[in-house]
């Protein structure tokens, strides 16, 4: 017993010490079907409706996670549902730089191959390190990649594992720094800064985390070989900025460094939408880089902050119609996410 014991802490030991690890594939929103199926006919006719309303957006975006629909749906039936919708595009958000893999390189082919172009998608919330003596160190003993470390590992990817004839359509990067908050039982304990709303204030917990957030988009814009760079953030930062809570954030901030500027939408009811981003739209409106907006929806029918709330396919149609009709630079694009979600919705009775 004593020597299997001691065989085993040596063998954790040499791993903890190890230096190295791999970022675990996080769990998304199950990639399921509803149990009482709509006529094919009915999710047929709703997803020509949708296509129609998305049809005046130049980048009509879809959100996918490969960890959702793997072994569940195969690529095809993932392409044939973007496609009927009249998604252009395939924001495939990753979340384990292992996720860079064989069966990335034949999702991005296949779907190069309909006409449907596909950008990688990567989250503050899945790469990160601790904060520790002002940095975002996500573990002492084990090395996990951070965010510019996967971005650079994305550029490579581009550039080595994909087919000389096909190209990924850009990176988009999500920022946003209340993921660093003590309640978020996926990260980890004993940070420097936190995030909270009673930390606000040039200097505080909020703006080091914002600064922080600002320094990681420069770095990964000067990645050599880099594919197109979007950034992504929430609604809430360019109003904390113009307010003086923090000293950075605003959308003048990303843009030197991103060919394209996304907006997430923090709204929950659909009448909401289009006032939660009219003001960034209104600013990058008067500048030469283009804006989409990304709508997020919950994954059950429930209020929950930051996510649109869902009810049925008619509501979620209404919101979006009312998004493109109301905002006047919605024609740039928009994203939709995720397409769980949506598939839910068209094809539920």
């Amino acid at each position: 017993m004593n020597r299997a014991f001691l065989a085993f802490a040596a063998l954790f030991c040499a791993i903890l010490f190890s230096g190295c690890g791999h970022t675990p594939v996080r769990k998304t929103f199950p990639a399921a079907l509803p149990p009482h199926r709509a006529e094919s006919a009915v999710s047929a006719a709703r997803a020509e409706e949708l296509k129609a309303i998305l049809a005046p957006a130049k980048i009509r975006g879809i959100g996918v996670f490969p960890a959702a629909f793997e072994g569940r749906f195969t690529d095809a039936q993932v392409l044939d549902a973007v496609a009927a919708c009249g998604f252009n595009r395939i924001y495939c958000q990753l979340t384990s730089e292992q996720e860079l893999d064989s069966r990335l390189v034949n999702f991005i082919t296949a779907a190069n191959q309909r006409g449907i172009e596909v950008e990688i998608v990567l989250h503050q919330q899945d790469f990160y390190r601790s904060y520790r003596t002002n940095r975002l160190m996500r573990n002492l003993v084990i090395d996990y990649p951070d965010l510019v470390e996967v971005a650079a590992m994305t550029a490579e990817f581009a550039q080595e594992e994909l087919p000389e004839n096909i190209r990924l359509a850009g990176i988009t990067i999500v920022i946003d720094p209340r993921i660093f908050n003590h309640l978020n039982m996926a990260r980890l304990n004993g940070k420097l800064y936190r995030w909270e709303e009673s930390r606000y204030g040039i200097g505080g917990d909020n703006d080091m985390l914002v600064r922080e957030s600002l320094e990681t988009v420069k770095k990964i814009s000067a990645i050599p070989g880099l594919p197109p760079l979007t950034v992504a953030i929430p609604d809430f930062l360019d109003d904390a900025a113009a307010e003086g809570k923090i000293s950075c954030g605003k959308v003048e901030d990303f843009l030197p460094y991103v060919q394209k500027l996304a907006i997430i939408s923090s709204a929950n009811l659909p009448s909401k939408v289009p006032l939660s981003v009219e003001k960034e739209l209104a600013k990058v409106g008067k500048k030469d880089k283009p804006i989409v907006v990304v709508i997020p929806l919950a994954d059950h029918t429930t209020i929950d902050q930051g996510r649109l709330r869902r009810r049925n396919w008619f509501d979620f149609k209404r919101t979006v119609d009312n998004f493109m009709k109301k905002s006047p630079n919605a024609a740039d694009g928009v994203i939709i996410t995720p397409l769980a979600v949506v598939e839910y919705l068209r094809q539920e009775i």
